[in-house]
């Protein structure tokens, strides 16, 4: 008997109890019925994931907007001491990515 006294004490003060009386006393837009359920499952069904910005592409390159992805050539910061200064020069010069590329750094950087 004891057993059965626990139980129905634990779903009395149950949080979805309380989330139903909640849930009961706002008022409700739809003809049909609220149930602690639907409640439950509306909540989870609108929630928006954030998705992660992959930590290298963000680095590396940086978002136009115009849509294009720009970054910075390699072979500037150092031992450049036997390079033409023409390529040296070069290299200082920002680029910009390819389409095949910006297709791949959209999925990388989804709010760039």
């Amino acid at each position: 008997m004891s057993a059965f006294l626990r139980s129905t004490l634990a779903l009395a003060w149950s949080p979805l109890k309380s989330a139903s009386k909640i849930a009961t006393s706002l008022p409700v837009a739809s003809s049909t019925p609220s149930t602690t359920n639907s409640v439950l499952c509306n909540a989870v069904r609108h929630m928006s994931y954030k998705l992660k910005t992959n930590s290298a592409a963000k680095k590396r390159f940086v978002a136009l907007p115009s849509g294009k992805f720009k970054h910075w050539r390699s072979g500037k910061r150092h031992i450049n001491t036997g390079m033409d200064r023409g390529r040296l020069n070069k290299a200082g010069i920002a680029s910009y990515a390819t389409p095949r590329q910006c297709k791949h750094l959209r999925r990388l950087m989804p709010y760039a």
